[in-house]
Order: C-alpha cells, then sequence, then structure tokens
C-alpha cells in the first residue's frame, strides 16, 4: 500500500513538473545555441543570420528574396528580426522567446496525449533532441502543432484537428502524410475535414503565395536538387549524390507508406508509422527533424525502449559533424551515428507495427481502452 501511495505521489509530481521541464529544456537549448559563445553548438537560426545579407537588411523571407522553407517559417524568422533588430544576438533571443510557445504547447499536448502515464510528458520535453535541436531550426515549432493537432482530432473535434494539420504544413510540409489518415478516421466528415485542412494550410500561405508564386517553383528545384543527408543507405550506393539513391528510398517509402494507411489501427500507431516511414526512408534526414517523433513517443509507450538509442546517436551528429570535411559520406562518424539512429527508429516502428507493449496512450484518449 505504501509502495502505491508513493507511486502515486511520484506521478503526481511528474505531472506538476511538467511545465517546470519544459522551460529548462527550453532554457537549455537556448543557452546552447547563443552565438558567438566557446560552448556555442551550431543552429541553423544563427546560420540563417550571417548567411542572409537581406534578412539582416530586414527583407522579408520568401517575398523579398529565397528562403528554403515555408510561409510560417519566413514569418517566424522575420518577426524575430523585427523585434530584435540589426544585431544578431537579439535577433536569436527574439527567435527563441517566440519559441517558448513552442514548448509550452508541446508541453501540453503531450500531457494530454499520454493518457494515464504522468510520467511519459517528462521524458519527451527531456529529449536529447529537443534540447540540441530545439532552438535550432522550426522542427520544435512543427512538433508542437502536430501535437495540438493530434490531440483535437483525437478528441473529437475533427475539423479544428485537420485545420491545425494544415496549418503545421506551412511550417514542415510533411505534416500533409497525416491527411489521408485524418480523411480514413472522419468518415462522414470527411469533406469538412478536408476543406478545413485546406483552409489552414492556404490561409497562412497567401501572402506568399500572391506576392510571391514563383517562390513555389524555387523550393521545388532547390530541395530536389539536394544530395543524401544521413540517409543510412548512403552506406550502399557511397556516393551521397546518387540519383539511383534517391530513387530506392522512394521505392521503399511508397509501399511503407501505404501499409500504414491501411493498418487496421488508431491514429497514433498509423501516423507514427506515416511519419516514422518519412524519416527512415527520405534522402534528407536532418536530425532537428527526430523531434517529429515526440507526439507520437508520448501516445506509444512501446517505442520507448529504443528511443534512448535513438535519442543519443541523433545527438552525436551534430557533436561529430566538424570532424571531417565530409561529413555526408559513409566510413564517417556523422553517418556511422546516422545508421544507429536508422536501425533505432526501425526497430521502434516495427515495435509499434506488432503492437509491442500495452498499447498506446491514443486508445486510451480515445476511450476505445
Amino acid at each position: 500500500m505504501a509502495e502505491r501511495r508513493n507511486g502515486g505521489a511520484l506521478q503526481a509530481f511528474a505531472s506538476d513538473a511538467v511545465p517546470y521541464i519544459a522551460a529548462a529544456s527550453w532554457a537549455l537549448s537556448l543557452f546552447l545555441h547563443i552565438p558567438g559563445q566557446p560552448w556555442t553548438l551550431y543552429s541553423d537560426v544563427a546560420s540563417f543570420w550571417f548567411r542572409e545579407e537581406h534578412l539582416r537588411l530586414g527583407r522579408m523571407p520568401c517575398i523579398d528574396y529565397f528562403f528554403e522553407y515555408p510561409p510560417v517559417a519566413c514569418y517566424l524568422v522575420h518577426v524575430s528580426r523585427l523585434i530584435g533588430g540589426p544585431d544578431v544576438l537579439p535577433y536569436y533571443f527574439a527567435f527563441g522567446i517566440i519559441s517558448l510557445t513552442a514548448y509550452a504547447l508541446l508541453a501540453f499536448s503531450a500531457s494530454k496525449l499520454c493518457g494515464r502515464s504522468r510520467y511519459v510528458p517528462a521524458i519527451v520535453l527531456l529529449s536529447p533532441s529537443l534540447v540540441v535541436y530545439g532552438i535550432y531550426n522550426f522542427d520544435h515549432f512543427f512538433a508542437a502543432i502536430l501535437g495540438v493537432s493530434l490531440l483535437l482530432f483525437m478528441r473529437g473535434k475533427r475539423t479544428e484537428g485537420s485545420a491545425v494539420l494544415g496549418f503545421a504544413t506551412a511550417v514542415k510540409l510533411m505534416s500533409v502524410l497525416l491527411l489521408p489518415i485524418y480523411l480514413i478516421e472522419a468518415r462522414g466528415e470527411r469533406l469538412r475535414a478536408f476543406a478545413a485542412f485546406a483552409a489552414g494550410a492556404i490561409v497562412p500561405s497567401l501572402p506568399v503565395l500572391m506576392l510571391n508564386p514563383g517562390w513555389i517553383a524555387e523550393f521545388v528545384r532547390y530541395h530536389s536538387g539536394w544530395g543524401l543527408e544521413n540517409a543510412w543507405y548512403v552506406w550502399i550506393f557511397g556516393d551521397p549524390f546518387s540519383t539511383t539513391a534517391k530513387v530506392f528510398g522512394i521505392a521503399l517509402f511508397v509501399p511503407l507508406l501505404l501499409r500504414s494507411y491501411s493498418l487496421r489501427s488508431g491514429v497514433a500507431e498509423k501516423g507514427a508509422l506515416a511519419i516514422g516511414s518519412w524519416l527512415l526512408t527520405s534522402y534528407v534526414f536532418t536530425p532537428q527533424m527526430a523531434i517529429w517523433m515526440l507526439p507520437f513517443v508520448a501516445m506509444l509507450p512501446q517505442t520507448l525502449v529504443l528511443w534512448p538509442v535513438f535519442e543519443v546517436s541523433n545527438v552525436y551528429i551534430i557533436l561529430t559533424w566538424f570532424t571531417t570535411d565530409k561529413p555526408t559520406h559513409p566510413w564517417t562518424l556523422p553517418q556511422a551515428m546516422a545508421l544507429i539512429r536508422a536501425v533505432a527508429l526501425a526497430g521502434m516502428l516495427f515495435a509499434v507495427y506488432r503492437g509491442f507493449g500495452k498499447g498506446s496512450r491514443g486508445e486510451v484518449l480515445s476511450g476505445k481502452a
């Protein structure tokens, strides 16, 4: 009885501590990437500043000049510049302060998605990837918005969840992989869910689409021309610029994606397999993209066994990246870490597919358990 009381007290403490854990994770990430310090880790946020004279001059990315991210990412960078002014540190801290909203939303959604477990949100928010790759790019915003979308949809708010999912595509495009899952699950509300998704994606993108329609073609051209980056099959093909390797990745991805859609399972499992299949087979799997899995880890306890291996190897990609002048080539430390990460991710997805563990938090959330 005493052990049960102690366990309950620990769970209550873990639940109450979630906001503070999220704040600590955010603060540590912000600290690690402060530009120009002895401890500074590379971040795209700072890199944008130094590479883009247009950004420093206060011009609007995606409209006044090409920026390789979707529209909402452009707005986030521009607002940070407007708030911070023409110096790198205020710009960086402005981006960091805005990022606090993403950490808060991720903490909220993880706490709700995890069902009865009160430990999982703390584990998710303490993920090394969230610390090392948080104030780094836009993936923490994407994960937070994705978490809110899943929460709304799985609580029966199909239209609202679909609209938020559409908005997520204006941050990172690959949330579109979940749209077929939402439409499958929506049944009688499919038309409304699709319209909500389309509105959520198009409305925030309208300024870019109207003022700079050529951005779309430039965006496609830029990303299609990118070589392999942290794709495990670079070890097979040897050449990070191999077109055959890209085709190989797509050939693996399509059947895995279609299989995820056809599963007789819930949104949590299908979503994890759809997003995870893309990460596993994409010719570009930058380490910050690992944050996309956080909402699914909150719902699927069977992923936690291999999650530490996935996380540690993912963090070591950036820690070893600058040890070689060819970090995208096989037989280098970064690609060795990427290979270990791929094995761990494959194991996590297999565990979800086979239904190992006690079931998903999503089942608890939706009342199916």
